[in-house]
């Protein structure tokens, strides 16, 4: 039987790993799944070893503070390697721990499939040296991406966006008719992020910009879409209206969004609904990483479009009465047509649907790969031999 450990420490992670679970068993489906994931992962078929997901923090100080955890995920998945004996380690995005996981991985002898790359072309470029040294197979879903990994003697795999698979097709009328929107007022979706710290960061935040936007455009109304890795009960005595889990409906119905940066901004893409991106961390943590960036902009969607195409209002400048000015330019200036037309070439520059089978079908070449290598007379150490 073939056993694969795959390694997510983030709620999207948690979901491109659960989307790559299926497709695997769709293709080969006596393969055994274990590794590091959330719920999503879980009902995947995957056995959860540890869920990390909850845990996820972005910057230095932030993750110092998740340090406990960062070490028991592992060695966790240290012990998972002797106990399963994995014949491929598949590790999603995640790249402070993966990469440093990756070298026991390797040490072992086991093929390293990277699904989902480091953002090496925004900073830290020096890591595709470590990526050209441990990784096997990287499979990227940003076009751009398999040139940049090429030019460093990276096999690389472009299978397009996994979130062309996840999104579906919503209806957004109803949504609005259930939020009682009124025909022709405009309906502001926040999306404070999948992140305890960065949603408890950037919910205030949001919440002091609806009333600024209201106070020029009277008739709109706001709703806050709650991650389903966030407590709901965080939502309670809050002063807007709030759903949980229905992110997706929230995009969908939605004329404008001011959502927090991440993968976020691709699924708004997705369906087309145009947004102002913010973002918050730590003073510390700006100041250091700051001198590391090495892009312009730093939201996805503006990335891949090439060019700044929705606003972005990061640390100093992400305060409500900017956000709120934006907003009402954007809702009050004609300006919504020309960006759901942006949106649009953004969606056809993720390429076509079938990412996580596209994957799958790469993961498993490495997998067939292996006997005949050690057939060949490769001198790795594997841990069954160990």
């Amino acid at each position: 039987m073939t056993t694969i450990l795959i390694v997510a420490g983030e709620t999207s992670g948690d979901i491109h790993g659960a989307n790559l679970a299926r497709a695997l068993r769709e293709q080969r489906p006596d393969t055994r799944l274990v590794g590091a994931g959330g719920p999503r992962m879980r009902e995947a078929g995957v056995e959860i070893v540890v869920d990390p997901v909850g845990h996820a923090a972005v910057g230095i100080v932030e993750a110092f503070h998740n340090l406990h955890h960062y070490t028991r995920l592992y060695r966790l998945l240290i012990s998972a390697l002797r106990t399963h004996r994995p014949d491929a380690v598949v590790l999603i995005d995640f790249p402070d721990f993966n990469l440093r996981f990756a070298e026991r991985v390797k040490d072992h002898g086991i093929p390293i499939v990277y699904y989902i790359s480091p953002q090496i072309w925004a900073w830290r470029p020096g890591r595709i040296k470590t990526i050209a040294r441990l990784v096997r197979k990287m499979i990227v879903i940003l076009d751009f991406e398999e040139e940049l990994y090429r030019r460093h003697g990276v096999d690389v795999a472009f299978v397009g966006h996994p979130l062309l698979d996840a999104v579906q097709s919503i209806e957004g009328a109803a949504f609005r008719r259930e939020m009682k929107v009124p025909e022709g007022a405009p309906l502001i979706g926040l999306l404070p992020g999948s992140r305890s710290k960065q949603f408890a960061s950037l919910l205030p935040l949001m919440e002091r910009t609806a009333p600024l936007i209201r106070k020029d455009i009277p008739d709109a109304r706001f709703v806050v879409a709650c991650a389903p890795s966030i407590d709901p009960r965080k939502l309670q005595g809050r002063p807007l209206p709030s759903v949980w889990g229905r992110t997706p409906e929230v995009m969908a119905a939605a004329d404008l969004l001011i959502t927090a940066s991440g993968t976020a901004t691709l699924e708004a893409a997705i369906h087309g609904t145009p947004m102002i991106v913010t973002y918050k961390v730590s003073t510390m943590t700006a100041l250091t990483l700051a001198p590391l960036i090495r892009v312009k902009d730093l939201a996805l969607v503006n990335i891949v479009a090439g060019r700044r195409i929705m606003p972005e209002f990061y640390q100093f400048k992400a305060k409500p009465e900017l956000l709120a000015r934006e907003a009402v330019s954007i809702l009050r200036d004609g300006r919504l047509p020309e960006m759901r037309r942006q949106l649009a070439e953004v969606r056809r520059k993720l390429g076509e649907a079938g990412a996580s089978k596209r994957a799958a079908t790469e993961v498993l070449k490495v997998v067939e790969e292996r006997p005949r290598m050690r057939q060949a007379g490769s001198r790795t150490l594997d841990i069954r031999e160990t």
